[in-house]
This record gives C-alpha cells, sequence and structure tokens, in this order.
C-alpha cells in the first residue's frame, strides 16, 4: 500500500474522530481536509499504478 493512501486514510479517519469525540470543526475546516485526503488518496492510487506497470 502507497504511503499517500495510508496518510490520506489517517486524516480522513484523524478528522471524523477529531469532529465526533473531541470538539466539532469548523465546517470549511471539515471540507478542506477531507479534499485534502481524497486527493492523497487519489495521487497514493495513481503512483501504486505506475509502480506495478
Amino acid at each position: 500500500m502507497n504511503i499517500l493512501i495510508i496518510i490520506g486514510l489517517v486524516l480522513a479517519g484523524g478528522t471524523i474522530a477529531f469532529d465526533h469525540l473531541i470538539h466539532e470543526l469548523p465546517q470549511w475546516l471539515a471540507i478542506l481536509l477531507y479534499s485534502a485526503a481524497v486527493i492523497l488518496f487519489v495521487l497514493g492510487m495513481i503512483m501504486s499504478r505506475k509502480t506495478n506497470k
């Protein structure tokens, strides 16, 4: 598994955990963090496909 995929999953999971368990995040910050997680996840998938060929 690519390191970018792992970072994206940790970022998304950390955002969910922080939002639900510790303190509610502002909506703009949650959207920014989820977007970053999706971008990292997609980049990791692209990089994995390029290295497997």
